[in-house]
């Protein structure tokens, strides 16, 4: 939920679709568990509607804003869940989100912002972020043989999806090249300016066992937990 910064109090009863991105972001940083139940929220938001409002209202359990732009933070969250946990559950969701995408949103000439997701009418506009973004994460999703897939950890994601390589030569002191020549105990192991995360074993990626990754990734009373919490009603 939205916070004060300052002393941690609630500020309102509302999340909106951009704040669907804060589960990728907490797979990135290794917070795998939160990151699972994070997502679990959105996409039940997700289910409820078949598609996902700009934002809800958890306390009264219903759109306060009701477009779709066709948003990619779900999306996103989606992609790096799959690609940190391999459990096919967020395979089940990318093919959930993009056929419902194609049964919503498909215009005569591409995809079309919803203008509400309570009656699925439709926008004469298709945002930038929708090729950029939205159709790139779920490409990826689904491609698993993918060279950003199999060299992860050589890339990274900006928040507008454009790609940048990681190279460990960004990561060195630009006046080392110096001091090496005025010290000579300069050790090769010299500290980077900058945390090299690929060595970094400090994260809780590991603890999700073997035997979840093909079961749900929530146990089933705490995922009814979640559903009941946003008014999802499964029959």
């Amino acid at each position: 939920m939205n916070v004060n910064m300052k002393n941690g109090e609630t500020l309102n009863n509302w999340v909106d679709s951009l704040s669907a991105a804060w589960a990728g972001i907490q797979v990135l940083a290794g917070d795998i568990e939160e990151a699972i139940c994070s997502h679990a929220v959105y996409y039940s938001i997700w289910r409820k509607y078949g598609i996902l409002p700009e934002r809800y209202n958890w306390h009264l359990k219903v759109p306060e804003l009701n477009f779709y732009p066709l948003r990619p933070e779900l999306v996103e969250s989606t992609y790096l869940l799959y690609q940190a946990t391999k459990n096919p559950f967020y395979l089940h969701v990318g093919k959930d989100i993009l056929e419902n995408i194609d049964k919503y949103a498909k215009a005569e000439c591409g995809y079309a912002t919803i203008h509400d997701v309570t009656k699925m009418d439709l926008e004469d506009r298709m945002e930038s972020f929708f090729l950029s973004e939205t159709c790139k994460y779920l490409y990826l999703l689904f491609d698993k043989d993918h060279h950003l897939n199999k060299e992860a950890a050589s890339y990274i994601f900006t928040t507008e999806g454009h790609i940048l390589p990681i190279s460990p030569r960004w990561r060195e002191k630009p006046w080392e090249e110096y001091l090496e020549n005025d010290i000579q105990d300069v050790s090769s192991d010299s500290e980077k300016s900058v945390l090299d995360v690929r060595k970094n074993n400090m994260t809780n990626c590991d603890r999700i066992p073997d035997e979840r990754r093909y079961f749900l990734p929530l146990e089933t009373r705490y995922l009814q937990q979640v559903e009941a919490s946003i008014g999802l009603t499964v029959t």
